[in-house]
This record gives C-alpha cells, structure tokens and sequence, in this order.
C-alpha cells in the first residue's frame, strides 16, 4: 500500500522520504549512523561506480575509437564481461533449483539472495553488452520485429529476454505473498537457466571460421563454467552473511556446507571439459585449432592459463574443498573467491585463444604468428563500473530488505519434501577442529537472530 505522511512515503513496509530536503537529511543520518568500515565500503564503490559512469559515457559517441578491438581482435573485454555475468545469472538458479524447485532440504538458504543476486548479474550482462553494441536498441527490435529460428542469437536474445522477466517476477513474490506465482517463477528461472548459456554457447559453436570455439561441447562448456560461477558467488556470498551476521546468518553455514558440494562438483566437471578441450586442440588437424591451443598452453597465453585459470582457479580451491580439516567458513570463502577469479578468466581465455590466430589475412596487419589484443583504459574502466553496480545495488538489497531466506517453495510435490524450521540442518565445521575460532554461532533464538544489528563492515549491513 502505498501513501504520503507529511514528508515520508510508505511503500508496504518501508519507509521513505519524500521531499529532497527530507532525503538528504535521511542520507546524512544515515551515513553518520555507518561504521568506519562501511563508509569506507561505500565510497570505493562509489568511485568505481564513477569511472564506469565516465568510461561508459566516452563509449557512446558513435565513431570514437576508445576500445581495444581490432579487425583481428573484434570480440574483446565487453563480450567477456558479458558472457561472464550472463552465465553467472544461470549457474546462480541451476545452483538453487536444487531448493526451490526439487526442494532438497540441505539446498534451501539459497532461495532469496541467489534471486536477487541473479536480477543484478543479469542486468549488468545487459549494461555491458548495451555498450559494446553501442545501439542495443537495434537488437531489441530485430528480437521482436526480425525472426530467425535458425540463429542461436535469436534465441539467445528471447532467451535472455524471458529470463529477464522471470527474475523480475521471482523477486517480486519473494517479497510478496503470491506462493503460486512464485513456483512458476522459480521454476521457469531453473528451466531458462539451461536453455539460455547454452544459446549462448551455440553463438561461439556455430562459428567454424573460429575452429577453437567451434563444436557442441561449447554451450556444454559454458553450462559449467556457469554452474561454477554461480555456486563460487553464493559461496562468497554466505561467508559475507556468516562472518558479517547478517539476516539469517545461523543457516549461512549449512548453506556454505552446500556450497562445498556444488563447487567441487562443478570445478571437477569443468576440469574434465578443460582438459578434453585442450586435448582435441593439440590432436587436432583443423586449420588454426591447434596453433590456438598451443598458444594457450605453451604460447603467450600459457602464464595465465596455468597460473590463474588452472592453479588459482581449480587446483588450490579443490584442495581446500578436499582437506577436512579446512572445512570452515573462511576457507570456504577463499575456495569460493579463487573459482570465480579462474571462471573470468576462463571465459578471458576462451575468448582471447579462438582470435589470436588470425585464418586470414583480410583482417589487416597482425602480429605473427599471432594477433594482440590490449584492453583499453575505456573498457577496462566499464567492467570495473560493472562489477562497482553490483556490488553496491547488493550492498544496499542487503542493508535494506528483509533477507532472511523463507523455506522451500517447490513447484512439485516430490516425495523427499518436508517441512523446514532450521533445526535439522547441520552447520559445516561446526564440530570439532573444523569448527573457526571466533565464527560459532551465538545462543539466540531464530526471532533475535533475524532482528539483531548486525556488525558493519566491508559489505555487510543489517538488513531491515
């Protein structure tokens, strides 16, 4: 219900100011009232949200050359960042469909933040690729006006496009009491959550004239590098919610225990991909496929594929999953923190290897025998704004919306589904050496827990 008391606007629950002098007295009030910690949170998000702002604004004048790209190079930094926060959109709701819609109990905390944080990644993917194409609104009528069953472009777009939609109505019941619309849409995102990284996928398959993307086992790749992804950012997630005491934090732990699981499922089922990928490459007889392995893997590629794409991200994290004596939230956090460094860049080389050996030489002067790609200030100044936006529209989602997580809102009745209070789920590393100095939970009821101020710091707010 919304209505207007003197200088306040009551929307539901909330209330808010509605005059600009009631504004920017609630604005001081409430820094004043933050943390050192959190101030300081803020404002570096607040820079990185200003040199987006400036790099996207130097981005948009038709017939500026600001970007990197090149002839040889002409899918760079934005197409990644794109794919990148695409994927991680679908991987969040593969990794919370195990909740809430096949309601496997253990899976169940994921339910209100994994929604949330899959509306703000793919609405910085849409940002971002916005600006490489610099007139979007071009495809936005192609999509609807022009029909090409036969392009995994088109599909993409009607793909991404629904999935937009149903984020946007998933969130919506989330806080809202409509539990039937809520199955559908929870479902609906689960089901949309592979269709649409694998139209992806098909974008870079179908390309033979790119024989280092070109195959089936593309779209398969990228359906895991998503599920990674989104099982890595709801690990950080969760140890933010456990260490900070956020809404809902006594289930944040059992919740990172799932986290667990996922990731190293899904950093092996990557590993495997990766690995019969490089395999074909170096076996195979394709003009220019092997020659973009080999520069992947001994050429100039080689220092950030097996330093951050192999070690950082799917060694050292499956170790730390693998030791039981690391089975604590911190660790977790690190495991979680280093998977999604290796997913970006994954997706970097991925991108980076399929251009650096040039098929022909109609694209102009190259560098022999490969091509050089050098992201320019500009685009590196968008993906930081990028990552700034999410970051702080999460922030202050956290802060100001009620987060505790509700129980299972299956769309079907499956046999294993029982009714949740939170007293059957096991915190990981709550027992004995596992268990984090400092980090086991206090004695308090589920109704303090959800209202006690929680500590502000770096990222963490109470929610209200």
């Amino acid at each position: 219900m919304v209505r207007v008391t003197g200088s306040t606007l009551h929307l539901g629950s909330l209330a808010l100011p509605a005059t600009p002098r009631a504004a920017r007295s609630a604005l001081v009030r409430e820094v004043r009232s933050m943390s050192l910690a959190t101030r300081a949170w803020y404002g570096l998000l607040v820079a990185g949200l200003g040199i987006g702002a400036v790099s996207a604004l130097v981005a948009l004048p038709p017939g500026w050359e600001v970007m990197g790209t090149s002839p040889s190079f002409e899918w760079g930094l934005l197409i990644i960042a794109y794919v990148f926060f695409a994927i991680m959109t679908s991987g969040l709701c593969l990794a919370s469909s195990l909740g809430t819609v096949f309601g496997i109990d253990r899976f169940l905390p994921f339910e209100k933040r994994h929604a949330i944080l899959a509306l703000l990644s793919l609405t910085t993917a849409f940002g971002v690729i916005a600006l490489e194409l610099s007139y979007p609104i071009r495809m936005v009528f192609g999509a609807v006006l022009v029909i090409a069953p036969s392009s995994p472009m088109w599909w993409m777009g009607v793909f991404y496009g629904a999935y937009l939609v149903v984020l946007i109505v998933e969130v919506w019941t989330l806080f809202t009491p409509h539990p039937t619309i809520h199955k559908y849409a929870c479902t609906g995102a689960a089901i949309i959550g592979v269709f649409a990284p694998t139209t992806l996928g098909a974008v870079f398959g179908v390309l033979a004239a790119k024989p280092f993307w070109h195959g089936v086992f593309t779209p398969v790749q990228m359906i895991a590098s998503a599920f990674v992804g989104g099982a890595a950012l709801l690990g950080i997630v969760f140890w933010g919610v456990n260490r900070f005491r956020l809404a809902d934090w006594e289930r944040s732990r059992a919740a990172l225990g799932s986290v667990r699981i996922l990731l190293a499922g899904g950093l092996v089922v990557a590993a495997i991909l990766l690995t019969r990928q490089i395999g074909a490459g170096l076996a195979s007889d394709v003009v220019g496929f092997r020659p973009s392995t080999e520069a992947l893997v001994t050429g100039p590629l080689a220092p950030a594929f097996w330093g951050v794409r192999v070690a950082l991200g799917i060694v050292i994290p499956l170790a730390i999953l693998a030791i039981p004596r690391l089975r604590m939230p911190s660790a977790t956090g690190i495991a979680a923190v280093l998977s999604l460094v290796g997913i970006l860049a994954d997706r970097t080389l991925f991108v980076t290897a399929g251009e650096i050996v040039p098929r022909t030489t109609m694209a102009g002067a190259i560098g022999y025998p490969f091509a050089e790609y050098t992201p320019s200030l500009v685009e590196l100044g968008i993906l930081l704004g990028a990552m700034a936006f999410m970051a702080m529209a999460y922030s202050l989602c956290e802060r100001y919306l009620p987060m505790g997580e509700g129980d299972v809102h299956a769309f079907w009745p499956w046999p294993w589904i029982k009714k949740h209070d939170g007293s059957n789920l096991e915190p990981d590393g709550a027992n004995g050496p596992q268990a984090e100095a400092g980090d086991a939970p206090h004695a308090v009821t589920a109704t303090e827990a959800g209202s006690m101020a929680a500590p502000e710091a770096a990222g963490g707010v109470t929610a209200r």
